[in-house]
């Protein structure tokens, strides 16, 4: 058995070295955790990358196209710094080197279609985890093994299978949103519908997309449920399906008429608090919307500094809304900051073979994710990206050569 073990990792060791890297640094949560040597690890990581690639020698396995946005990346980011005089971007260079470096290192190694798989595969199995531990904690409580402090103001809690900023043990209340191993619910849910994305792209499985939804449904993320709700309008809606529609509705009609009749009933009222009490409606507005003081702070310095932005310290920029990019760069600096969303864009332009509007459903899908998550610039998210611009690229290059000889 242990032969047998070793036998895998050896022939999976390149990739392996690579989830290493990963998950060693933001949005995966084990960086925060007591003792996690990320900054170390993550450098020897990549530069045993380098001398690998170094010692293959092979120009095909650099993406000189990939190396182009890169490079215009890292020139407005060097030119910002010294206009806003804040060096702070200098580390989005140095993510965008190691960035360039992962991909090379999947080209040379891995194989961009086994670490899709390898992506997907991970999703699922925290998503997993986390569903086993809400169910868990639900009926008998999952206590924490140890909790830490990852931000000014988020406690992450270490559940076992999986972790959470947002846990409730308290007497007969007991509700956890699983996180899988990132900072936040949401950002779970966002990476594992970009899961279900790469998955419809790149192999069309209807099981593992079906069991990304089930799982991910107990994050009880509602970015994630209308964004589910348009990505099956988009791809599944038919009148021959139209029955099946129906029984779905009707499902969650009759479960979110019992949360709302239960609304003041112990554990069932923390789920209130989770979905549909976000939805209410008081003189301010939505009542239970944290998000607009955040957009309302970050609209205001975008309309004092529109083009270029503000920078990261001439104005206290809130994040996590849909100016918060728009104050902290502008219009012009916003267009380098979505480098690469802009370039998936080109390539939808570019594709001859009629499948246009369906990549296009995909980018909309994409932007709609922006309202509550705009910044795209850890590599993990990047790469993600890189992940989807790479297969509809080959379908281009595909289709022309395909024509060509035709």
């Amino acid at each position: 058995m242990f032969f047998k073990s070793f036998q895998i990792i050896r022939r999976n060791k390149s990739l392996l070295l690579l989830w290493i890297t990963l998950t060693s640094t933001a949005p995966f949560i084990f960086y925060s955790w007591p003792g996690h040597p990320y900054k170390i690890l993550t450098f020897l990581c990549l530069l045993l990358m380098v001398v690998q690639i170094a010692m293959k020698s092979s120009r095909q396995i650099f993406d000189f196209k990939l190396l182009s946005v890169i490079l215009l990346q890292i020139t407005y980011y060097i030119f910002i710094s010294f206009y806003h005089f804040d060096f702070s971007n200098i580390n989005l260079c140095i993510q965008l080197i190691s960035l360039f470096i992962l991909v090379t290192y999947i080209n040379g190694f891995v194989g961009i279609d086994k670490f899709v798989k390898s992506y997907i595969s991970v999703i699922y199995y925290m998503g997993l985890g986390g569903t086993i531990i809400f169910f868990a904690h639900l009926f008998v409580g999952v206590p924490s093994l140890f909790e830490v402090q990852y931000s000014a103001s988020g406690k992450s809690y270490f559940l076992w299978l999986t972790t959470s900023n947002l846990y409730l043990n308290e007497f007969d209340i007991r509700i956890v949103r699983y996180s899988g191993f990132f900072d936040e619910p949401g950002t779970f849910a966002l990476f594992s519908f970009f899961a279900i994305i790469l998955n419809k792209i790149y192999f069309q499985q209807k099981k593992m997309e079906l069991r990304l939804i089930i799982l991910t449904i107990f994050t009880l993320s509602i970015a994630f449920y209308i964004s589910i709700l348009v990505y099956f309008i988009f791809f599944y809606l038919t009148r021959s399906n139209l029955k099946s529609v129906l029984v779905i509705l009707f499902l969650l009609g009759v479960s979110s008429y019992y949360i709302i009749e239960n609304k003041d009933d112990g554990s069932v009222s923390k789920l209130y608090d989770f979905t549909f009490k976000r939805f209410e409606i008081d003189d301010s507005g939505l009542a239970e919307n944290n998000r607009a003081p955040l957009i309302e702070n970050d609209k205001k310095i975008f309309s004092e500094y529109p083009l270029l932005g503000s920078g990261t310290v001439k104005e206290n920029i809130s994040g996590a809304n849909l100016f918060s990019v728009l104050a902290q760069y502008g219009v012009f600096g916003a267009l380098f900051y979505y480098a690469f969303l802009v370039y998936f864009m080109f390539q939808i332009i570019l594709l001859n073979n009629g499948k246009k509007f369906f990549y296009l459903k995909f980018l909309f899908l994409i932007l709609l994710n922006f309202y509550t998550r705009p910044e795209m610039s850890s590599v993990f998210t990047l790469l993600t990206f890189i992940c989807i611009i790479y297969y509809v690229r080959n379908e281009s290059i595909n289709y022309n050569f395909n024509y060509r000889l035709t």
